[in-house]
């Protein structure tokens, strides 16, 4: 996928020498700063340094940017996760790359960038700007548009290896991994191998992408505590024994399930301050998918009753030490009342 990155500064120009690419969409990040490599002929080269995170020292720095280049015509530099683009970031960092001469080549790769930092500002004035933003992080249309283009584009992944995949599968495999592609990627891969044995324009079901695809053990206690509060106490259970049938010990679901509770009673608080969507999401950490869950499952259920099963979960918590209930009864209680 080729998508374009959230901000380009300036068209990529052979003559700048300054590069950052930044944000928080990985797999297209390493795809730009794959290419750059490449265009750049570092693979190989002896004027070609990386450097990265405690492996960084400014004074070598310093002196490479300066060195002139063997048998080539530019020395190349890729600094990685840095920390130079924090807004506190010192001055001597951005000073070191004010006169970088043409003989040097200056890239930097972060996923955090401060708009507002020095070195940031710099590089806008004089070198070129990439910043990659996953869709979950844009707001409005973009996202809308760039959810539909990451769906559109693990579609193509699909069909060149031979595979089909209705609307709402591909939908459902998108909310469930992410719109983050790296991990998309992944997901698609792992179904990819999974249905290899089968014929060549095999369609790919939702079976498959419930088989296969990973849900992290927040995602399971997200879709247990959906299941609750819609009162399908049945579906909820089942989810918890397969949790059970994880080894996941009931006391950890319990801390997941008392988190889900904070989480819904900060939710209800972002609505009663008329935060938009974005700003509930960036508050409570999730994914936008979540975001739209709970304010269908939350629609009739007051602050008041949240908190009520949070006293609940205390409760149960407080009875489990003191040897009057056991875990898995205390967890099972909590999902049938």
């Amino acid at each position: 996928m080729n998508r374009k990155p959230v901000i380009s500064e300036n068209r990529m120009n052979s003559q700048k020498n300054l590069f950052l690419i930044c944000g928080d969409e990985e797999f297209l990040k390493q795809q730009k700063r794959n290419e750059m490599l490449a265009a750049f002929n570092c693979e190989g080269s002896m004027n070609y340094n990386a450097f990265s995170e405690d492996g960084i020292d400014i004074d070598e720095i310093r002196e490479l940017i300066h060195t002139e280049p063997f048998m080539e015509e530019q020395r190349k530099l890729l600094i990685s996760e840095s920390g130079f683009f924090k807004a506190n970031a010192g001055q001597e960092s951005a000073e070191v790359f004010e006169d970088v001469p043409d003989s040097c080549i200056v890239i930097f790769y972060e996923k955090d960038a401060d708009k507002g930092s020095r070195l940031y500002d710099l590089i806008r004035k004089k070198g070129e700007i990439f910043r990659f933003e996953t869709a979950d992080s844009m707001s409005g249309r973009e996202k809308n548009a760039g959810k539909t283009e990451i769906r559109n584009w693990a579609k193509g992944v699909i069909r060149n290896a031979g595979r089909r995949i209705d609307s709402r599968t591909l939908f459902e495999l998108a909310e469930t991994a992410g719109y983050d592609m790296q991990n998309l990627s992944t997901e698609l891969e792992k179904l990819i191998c999974y249905t290899l044995e089968r014929p060549d324009g095999s369609l790919i079901t939702a079976e498959d992408v419930s088989a296969v695809c990973s849900k992290t053990l927040s995602d399971r206690i997200f879709e247990m505590m959906d299941h609750k509060f819609r009162g399908h106490v049945s579906e909820a259970l089942a989810v918890l024994e397969e949790l059970y049938a994880l080894r996941i010990s009931p006391m950890r679901i319990l801390y997941f399930m008392v988190r889900q509770y904070n989480q819904a009673l900060s939710y209800k608080e972002c609505t009663a301050q008329r935060l938009s969507d974005a700003q509930t999401v960036s508050v409570l950490g999730i994914k936008e998918w979540q975001l739209d869950k709970l304010k269908t499952r939350l629609g009739a259920v007051t602050a008041e009753e949240i908190r009520y099963r949070l006293e609940l979960c205390a409760d149960a918590e407080y009875r489990v030490k003191t040897g009057d209930m056991r875990e898995k009864l205390a967890v099972e209680l909590l999902l049938i009342r």
